[in-house]
């Protein structure tokens, strides 16, 4: 019998903080649509200054990929985010947010300093197991959020993340850590690190946001 691959091994042992994102108040208000426009107002402008360094995360991998078909991946993975992005330009104004000079709070700037130093310090397996848990997470949650009745409040971001389209970016990015994983300390250490930062960005919306 084959081991499973890395890609699963690491989401498997990271399951206890995607399952706690999960139940958090947060993800349970984006759902039942009891989420303070505040809160998830303050989210998006936390996210949209999150993107832009992951945009620039998976540019860095373009620019030191040492190959065609790996540049070529990590342009596919950029032009997803790219349009990623405009789900908060295009959803913001209705909710009354500016995405105008964000000032990050610290589980951002945290999340955004970790995924830049390995994306242009870090081997390119470890530049991946930082940014491969934010598109399997994220995915994961759309899914699990869909599959049962929700409220039509918060749909769009239920519906981008559950969609196709996005779930097979997710398999771009899990592929190419499977190809260029390994079994090494930091890489485990990369992808539990960006699964608790992912739930720390959850966790600071809700506590920095109000009813």
């Amino acid at each position: 019998m084959t081991d499973p691959p890395l890609s699963q091994r690491l989401w498997e042992a990271n399951r206890d903080l995607a399952e706690a994102c999960l139940e958090h108040p947060f993800l349970q208000g984006l759902a039942d649509g009891s989420l303070s426009a505040s809160r998830y107002g303050l989210f998006a402008q936390q996210d949209h200054f999150y993107l832009d360094a992951y945009a620039r995360s998976y540019a860095w991998g373009a620019v030191r990929a040492r190959d065609w078909a790996t540049r070529r991946q990590f342009g596919e993975l950029l032009a997803g985010i790219l349009t990623e992005g405009t789900l908060h330009e295009q959803t913001a104004p209705e909710l009354g947010v500016s995405l105008d000079d964000v000032q990050p709070l610290p589980a951002a700037r945290a999340y955004t300093d970790f995924l830049l130093a390995n994306a242009s310090l870090g081997e390119i397996g470890e530049h991946i197991a930082a940014m491969a848990p934010c598109a399997k997470l994220y995915g994961w949650l759309g899914a699990r959020l869909a599959d049962e009745p929700y409220d039509s409040r918060y749909a769009f971001w239920i519906d981008m993340y559950s969609g196709r389209d996005y779930l097979d970016k997710v398999q771009i990015i899990e592929r190419m850590l499977d190809e260029h994983g390994d079994d090494s300390q930091q890489i485990t250490t990369n992808y539990r690190t960006a699964m608790e930062l992912e739930y720390q960005f959850f966790d600071s919306a809700w506590v920095n946001g109000s009813e």
